[in-house]
């Protein structure tokens, strides 16, 4: 899950080639990567389609994209059949 995110984010900020060698679990969504309100709809659509489920924007918050690490954790939640993200992926 963690290298699907990493790869939607990349398509997204074509304009960024080093971003693939800074993200890690950690990475603030917000801050880190700097995605503008069109960029987040984008990566939140594309993550649903690549990852084939339905995000539950009645529990989503904020929050959630304080780390990529925190995300997966709520994607799991919403769709626990997805898989789950391995901690050595940095």
């Amino acid at each position: 899950m963690f290298d699907t995110i990493v790869q939607i984010l990349c398509q997204i900020k074509e304009g960024s080639p080093s971003l693939r060698e800074r993200l890690t679990l950690e990475t603030d969504l917000n801050d880190d990567v700097g995605l503008d309100s069109l960029q987040m709809i984008n990566f939140m659509v594309k993550v649903e389609e690549e990852l084939k489920i339905e995000i539950d924007y009645d529990e989503f918050d904020y929050s959630h994209l304080r780390s990529i690490g925190t995300f997966i954790d709520f994607l799991n939640r919403c769709a626990p059949a997805a898989g789950t993200y391995e901690h050595a992926v940095e």
